[in-house]
């Protein structure tokens, strides 16, 4: 029997006094915070701040020790499966598949839950630079090819209106495919998705995302509009550098200042 596709909720992504921990270790603490619909929302700090955990809470592949998150009028954690994956696409910093899957065959997977859709598939690998990878066997690929087919397969997944959640999804990528990605990631939110993305790239987030999430230790610090979570005095106080705003060629960039006794 074909699966009906469920339809997409309107209302945001929220986060609701989330805690997590690892043990002992305390990873998030009372977190509430809403993702705006359209949007692009980058989620930042330094390492451990919190921000994989965050994520993966969100997705529904994480039990919070305290709290919820929400899709709508429905906690994540409490949808099947099935329908989980027709509303939230994922990009994992580093996806595993352990069969000797292709390309294609990888790919093919983001419609698990949804029904077939060749055309999509086709548009993601075209739109990912993959065509002349399709047959290869996924783990003969370079970190960077698996992760613009992780990105593809995402592509293929989201539908519109739902919402993707994407984890350092560039790290190992050359230039080129950097920019690649951040167009279409750019065009997910354009066409209506919830967009949120982690990175350490500050200057990229100030230059992709028009909202920010900043944790540091599990806490989020702030949240808003990123060029105003992007403040260099937070910055510091976080990241333990310092920072300014530099303006190039007509646009804005945020660096770590290296200059000697400025901040």
């Amino acid at each position: 029997m074909k699966r009906r596709r469920p339809p997409i909720p309107k209302s945001p992504l929220s986060v609701h006094g989330l805690s997590f921990t690892y043990g002992e270790l305390r990873a998030l603490h009372n977190v509430t915070v809403t993702a705006t619909p359209g949007c692009i929302t980058a989620v930042l700090g330094p390492n451990a701040a919190g921000k994989s955990t965050l994520l993966r809470c969100i997705i529904g592949v994480e039990k919070p020790k305290e709290g919820e998150v929400r899709l709508g009028d429905r906690a994540v954690r409490s949808m099947h499966p099935q329908d989980r994956a027709a509303r939230l696409a994922y990009v994992p910093q580093r996806s595993t598949v352990a069969a000797s899957f292709t390309v294609r065959q990888v790919i093919e997977l983001g419609r698990y839950a949804l029904p077939p859709d060749p055309a999509r598939i086709d548009h993601a690998i075209e739109s990912c630079d993959l065509v002349d990878l399709v047959d290869r066997p996924y783990p003969a690929l370079s970190v960077g090819q698996q992760q613009r087919v992780t990105l593809a397969r995402a592509l293929t997944q989201l539908e519109p209106g739902g919402v993707i959640v994407l984890d350092e999804p560039t790290s190992a990528m050359d230039y080129r495919h950097v920019d690649q990605a951040m167009r279409l990631i750019k065009a997910c939110a354009d066409q209506g998705a919830t967009v949120l993305i982690a990175m350490h790239d500050l200057g990229l987030a100030a230059d992709l995302a028009s909202e920010a999430w900043l944790l540091d230790e599990g806490s989020l610090i702030a949240s808003g509009e990123t060029c105003e979570v992007l403040n260099a005095e937070r910055l510091r106080a976080v990241y333990g550098v310092p920072f300014r705003w530099l303006n190039e060629d007509g646009r804005t960039w945020l660096v770590p200042d290296r200059r000697d006794g400025s901040s």
